[in-house]
């Protein structure tokens, strides 16, 4: 209904005031004021923290709580006197400006007639008149009348008396819901009197009401003579000057009260007007056809102040829906219209200025003119609604403005709009009698209040001030209002303004504003649109944290009517002045312990307020757990303090342990208050307990560094002080926990936060790890030993407990570590990792000691909450039914750590027992884990065959040994074949996996086979490996190794590391291979496996698998000595050049590549293609990589710049061959040959001595 909204452009700022921190009084009166209830009564407060957390266990240690539980206290409200300020329990709402406060019930007689109205057909209306000290309620037949004084609370029902109401003879249906025109007169003898009126224009006039009421019957009549049809409906006092009674179709008549032949008599008069116009005098209109006009109805009535000139004249204006009229009255009786001013004309205009961007010129806003007040400086104040945009539907709601008007003298236009407040919240017209929104302005202002039936809007008329505050009621509904009547008395404007409401069921309140001191807005600096909101937002919650508990209390203190505003802003604004004792509704007199208490309470409603208006979705996750964790260090705080005094007030205590608890205190909060930058003169902790709660974490970090200035008291001082610092961190902690646990649902925390906790900061951790590490060192001193060797029973006591303490800070550490890995984990902090590994060691190193101390109990419960296996594991490991039930509990979690605990200890057998046992989780295990070297014999039990083959093959890839590397790769084929067929393998994948599997055993097998051959061949009975190597070096056929020094050296390394088992990579193989003289290895033609390790090995980069080709054939091409190739084929015998060809390297090439099936041209280069041509970068990525991977020395370049120089002599020689040689003709040759005995064997036996050269050379695997 009161809805906040946007500004819009052009329109006039929306300003709320600075935030003060004086609380805000009410403004007392000049007389006595009488006290009509007894004092406040005593109130009970809630605990003042949160209980501790109560865990199950069997053991002797109980986790730590406190010692008693809070009572009931009682606290003192402020007395009300005459001068005084309100009793607290009368204030319903407080803000820095604004004041709604409870003066009493209404007379029984009126809340009965009250609860039986209809305010639909039989309304009913209040006023109340501080000059005159009554109050009225007004029926259709009744005005009840009882006295009110101001700034005074009524407990009980006030005295109500009754007077009978002038009857009305008019039976229309319109007719039927008007009330009388009630006023309360003042004559020169400041007689009180009541003046009603009929809506048929009947007055009663009571002179004096202390007689009235014993003879109701006894009044004076006249009556007005309005027009048939026309209603009284307004009537505005002019002091002196009379009574001024406006009726619904814009007549004014005067009624005043004169004294004829000693008695008192009413006399009417019409005020005239111009001619045609609405105001016009009915005399005028007698014999005249027209009736009154009926488009003008009068909306508002008011005066000007007493005259100050010597003319004796008054001001009286008459507001219509369209117009404005301004009379002169004077002393003589006479009057005059002044002007008529087209008033709604002139507000369209200025509205149509100042909303152009969403309303184009010429659309109609629907002015609609509903009040006028008289205000101070001359001037008037008009309130008016409107639509402030062209579009518009059946529910779009009212915008409402207050026009100032400042008269004019001297020129054209008798008024001028001097300036414009757009109020900020809609309205929506409530359509039952005397129900229009009203304007009153007490004393003339600053204080400007919008009053409706469901709210008082609050404003002012100071042009450089923009305030506005709503007051909403709940269910009620206000019937009238009442104010002082400052224009006879001309009184200065004053800051403070005050407004009495009467409710229907709420009785009589009291609104007080005041909009002096410091927080002027100025309009060069105004606070706009969200920022505004927010403000007005953070208010209105903070006044609902401290007044919407109050008992009947009927404002409402619905956020949703600031949802323009930000809640997460002003929700931590709120929480952070409660938390630090900034707020001005604190209470500032009470004891500190109260105070925390106080502010708990309050800081735990601020949820519940934005709950109750339905808005906690509005708020981030952020600010939820913001909010939850400043109510925690408030709880934390009340258990601090409480503890910190309970040590101090302990009888049991020595003198020097509560000075040495003492000084750690005062210098661990002096310390936390100087981390925050914060300098006082006061004492540390009190000031930190009331204005810097903030730091609490701070202060708990520093209370271990405080304690070591005290390393040289006496070892038991020491521990007793150690005990008290444990207890005051511990249940500090724990109360802010459970808070924590217990407001989950509140707050919704059920997602991550992106603020690190308070309680999981870094270095409260490690706060709490010194202070575990030193009461261990407590618990493990020979002085301190529980045996008692000293005989001293407090000693042993004071062990025990220390112990029992230990179980507590490595709870509360834990909880911290865990806190903090949950933060991290859901920001995905770079940090996790060393979190985890933190968290991990934490759980060790915090439980394990705990075992040592036989504290086994403890130990298993904090290692089932915080989830530590491998404390688990260790304290059951010998209990089968504990591991059995864990393993049922935990699942796989447990189960790794027991898994890991058996490899840790070498316990295969056990580990493989449990692994068939928990057959499942070790399978998970394993599959999670880097243990393929048990993990194939558990997937073959389980008869998972080719997860067994490819761990088996995972690890033949890491096995450097050649024999172990052959076998494993047989192994891993074997279990891929008795794996087959399987459903849900993929052809295609398994024919890879196959395949690079075969290759892989097949290139073992080589270097095996050729490790075997140099042994039984070369090396004989050499045992030196640098003997051996140089054996077969010497075998090797080519001249040119003797001069390439570099590849000599790397080929002297391969084949060190191959007469030593150990495997090699398929590259340095091939150099071996085709530079060794052997053409076959234990029947292996050494061309043939050599073209097929370059075409498939998976160790050969492809980048350079075109490079190892040429290196093959280039070696290929020269590997003949020079006698058996420097030879021309024209110098011998067809038949002695085709003997000589057939022995060549070359031709036992080509045959292998002449009957390879496929891949011929990629596999056959010509001498002038097998030149080396590799890049720089790729001999370099090679020979760092292989044979110089050891070696990276300053060294390194130069060794490979010296390879490449080795490669280029190859190229020399091929070249020279090619040239001298004729090694291109002599291919040609071979050629012819190999084709000549391919057809040969096609059609019959072989050419002698040459079968083997044509055969099918096949790997022989030896497994």
């Amino acid at each position: 209904m009161f809805a906040a909204k946007a500004p819009n452009a052009n329109a006039a700022g929306k300003q709320q005031p600075l935030r003060s921190k004086t609380s805000l009084e009410t403004r007392a009166s000049a007389g006595t004021m009488a006290r009509h209830h007894a004092p406040g009564s005593a109130l009970t407060r809630e605990k003042s923290f949160a209980s501790s957390i109560s865990l199950d266990s069997e053991s002797s240690w109980t986790p730590m709580q406190e010692d008693t539980s809070q009572g009931e206290q009682t606290r003192s409200l402020p007395e009300f006197t005459g001068s005084g300020a309100i009793d607290e329990d009368s204030i319903y709402s407080k803000n820095e400006r604004t004041m709604v406060a409870y003066f009493g019930p209404l007379p029984r007689e009126v809340e009965d007639a009250l609860d039986k109205t209809d305010f639909y057909t039989q309304p009913m209306t209040a006023k109340v008149d501080l000059d005159a000290g009554l109050g009225i309620v007004v029926s259709q037949e009744k005005c009840y009348i009882w006295a009110v004084q101001k700034n005074t609370t009524y407990r009980a029902a006030p005295v109500c008396y009754t007077l009978p109401m002038p009857p009305c003879s008019y039976k229309s249906v319109e007719a039927s819901v008007l009330l009388p025109v009630v006023t309360i007169t003042r004559s020169d003898d400041e007689t009180v009197g009541i003046l009603a009126s009929s809506p048929d224009g009947l007055c009663w006039y009571w002179n004096n009401i202390d007689l009235c009421f014993s003879n109701s019957d006894q009044h004076v009549d006249t009556r007005i003579g309005i027009a048939q049809g026309d209603f009284v409906t307004h009537v505005e006092c002019a002091g002196l000057m009379g009574y001024y009674f406006g009726t619904k179709y814009a007549n004014v008549y005067q009624v005043a009260v004169k004294k004829h032949l000693g008695a008192t008599v009413l006399a009417s008069a019409q005020l005239p007007g111009k001619g045609g116009s609405a105001i016009t005098s009915i005399f005028n209109l007698i014999g005249v056809a027209q009736g009154p006009d009926t488009t003008q109805k009068i909306a508002s009535m008011t005066s000007g102040p007493k005259p100050q000139d010597f003319h004796g004249r008054w001001d009286v204006f008459a507001m219509t829906r369209r117009s404005l009229f301004k009379w002169h009255v004077y002393r003589s009786g006479e009057y005059a219209l002044e002007c008529e001013y087209p008033l709604k004309e002139q507000l369209t205009e200025r509205i149509h200025r100042d909303y152009s961007a969403t309303m184009p010129f010429g659309n109609d806003p629907r002015v609609r003119l509903l009040d006028i007040e008289y205000i101070k400086g001359g001037k008037l104040l008009v309130l008016a609604t409107f639509f402030d945009t062209a579009l518009r539907t059946a529910t779009t709601p009212l915008s409402c403005g207050l026009f100032t008007l400042l008269s004019q003298m001297q020129s054209a236009a008798p008024f001028e709009i001097e300036s414009v407040k757009y109020i900020q919240r809609t309205i929506e017209e409530d359509l039952r009698p005397e129900a229009s929104p009203r304007l009153v302005v007490p004393q003339g202002g600053p204080g400007v209040f919008i009053v409706m039936p469901k709210a008082v809007i609050i404003s002012s008329t100071l042009p450089d001030f923009e305030f506005e505050d709503l007051v909403p009621l709940k269910t009620d509904r206000i019937i009238g209002y009442g104010h002082e009547d400052w224009k006879q008395r001309g009184q200065e404007m004053d800051g403070a303004s005050e407004l009495p409401i009467v409710c229907r069921r709420s009785g009589r309140l009291g609104i007080h504003i005041q909009l002096e001191g410091n927080g002027y807005l100025s309009s060069s600096s105004p606070k706009m649109g969200k920022e505004l909101l927010t403000a007005q937002l953070q208010a209105k919650l903070e006044q609902a944290v401290f007044f919407s508990g109050k008992r009947n209390n009927p404002i409402s203190f619905d956020l949703s009517h600031y949802d323009g505003g930000d809640l997460n802003e002003a929700s931590l604004n709120v929480s952070q002045e409660i938390l630090n004792s900034h707020a001005g509704l604190l209470n500032s007199g009470k004891d500190l312990t109260s105070r925390l208490s106080e502010r708990y309470e309050r800081i735990k409603s601020i949820i519940e307020c934005i709950q109750a208006a339905d808005m906690a979705s509005r708020l981030s996750i952020d600010t939820r757990f913001q909010l939850c964790w400043s109510a925690e260090k408030l709880a934390a705080a009340n258990a601090l303090w409480k503890q910190y005094q309970l040590r101090l007030a302990s009888k049991d205590s020595a003198k020097a342990s509560k000075a040495n608890i003492k000084q750690v205190i005062h210098e661990a909060a002096a310390h936390a208050l100087q981390k925050i930058g914060v300098n006082t003169k006061e004492d540390p902790i009190t000031f930190l307990m009331i204005y810097r709660v903030d730091a609490l974490s701070e202060l708990l970090c520093s209370l271990h560094l405080s304690a070591l200035k005290l390393n040289a008291a006496p070892t038991g001082q020491q521990a007793q002080l150690t005990k008290d610092i444990n207890r005051i961190i511990v249940l500090s902690l724990r109360s802010a926990w459970n808070y924590r646990r217990q407001s989950v649902d509140s707050y919704a925390l059920e997602g991550s936060c992106g603020v690190e906790p308070w309680t999981a900061t870094e270095s409260v951790i490690s706060a709490l790890t010194t202070q575990y590490n030193r009461t261990l060192e407590h618990c493990t001193e020979n002085g301190m030993d529980v045996n008692n060797q000293d005989g001293s029973d407090a000693l042993a006591d004071l062990t025990m407990e220390l112990r029992d303490q230990l179980c507590d800070l490595a709870d509360v550490t834990l909880q911290a570590h865990s806190e903090r890995l949950q933060y991290l984990e859901g920001n995905y902090n770079v940090k996790i990792a060393a979190a985890v590994v933190a968290y991990d060691e934490a759980k060790t190193n915090l439980l394990t000691p705990l075992v040592d101390l036989k504290k086994i109990q403890p130990a298993i419960q904090l290692a089932e909450r915080y989830e530590d296996f491998t404390t688990l594991v260790k304290l059951c490991i010998h209990e089968e039914d504990l591991i059995a039930g864990y393993v049922d509990k935990y699942q796989q979690e447990f189960a790794n750590a027991l898994f890991q605990w058996y490899i840790d200890q070498d316990q295969m057998a056990t580990l493989l027992e449990h692994g068939e046992k928990y057959s499942d989780l070790f399978t998970v295990f394993l599959d999670s884990h880097d243990y393929g070297e048990m993990a194939w014999l558990h997937d073959i039990k389980i008869n998972r065959f080719i997860e067994a083959s490819q761990r088996v093959q995972e690890c033949a890839f890491l096995e450097n040994n050649i024999d172990g590397r052959r076998t494993m790769f047989s192994l891993s084929k074997l279990l891929f074949l008795a794996g087959l067929p399987k459903e849900d393998l993929d052809a295609e994948a398994a024919e890879k996996y196959g395949s690079r599997n075969n290759e892989e055993l097949e290139m073992a097998t080589l270097q095996a086979l050729t490790a075997d051959a140099w042994a039984k061949n070369l090396t004989g009975v050499l045992t030196n490996i640098e003997d051996k190597t140089k054996a077969v070096i010497k075998n090797f056929g080519s001249q040119l190794l003797k001069t390439q020094t570099v590849l000599r050296e790397a080929i002297l390394k391969s084949t060190a590391s191959l007469l030593q088992r150990q495997t090699i990579s398929s590259e340095d193989l091939l150099d071996l291979l085709i530079l060794q003289q052997e053409r076959e290895i234990e029947g292996i033609d050494v061309v043939d496996v050599s073209l097929g390790i370059c075409l498939n090995a998976a160790d050969i980069p492809e980048s350079r698998r075109p490079y190892v080709l040429q290196d093959i054939w280039r070696r290929i091409y020269i590997a003949d000595t020079r006698e058996e190739a420097d030879w021309n084929l024209e110098d011998v015998s067809d038949l002695e050049a085709r003997e000589r060809l057939l022995q060549t390297w070359m031709c036992r090439a080509y045959a292998v590549i002449y009957r390879a099936e496929g891949q011929k041209d990629e596999l056959l280069l010509r001498p002038e293609q097998a030149k080396c041509t590799m890049p720089e970068a790729l001999f370099k990525q090679r020979f760092m990589n292989s044979g110089e991977r050891a070696e990276k020395t300053k060294g390194t370049d130069t060794k490979y710049k010296s390879m490449i120089k080795d490669y280029e002599r190859e190229n020399a020689e091929l070249e020279r061959r090619m040239r001298e040689g004729q090694l291109v003709q002599k291919l040609e040759r071979i050629k012819e040959i190999v084709k000549e005995e391919a057809a040969n064997t096609a059609h019959g036996p072989a050419l002698t001595g040459h079968e083997a050269l044509m055969q099918d050379v096949e790997m022989q695997e030896d497994l």
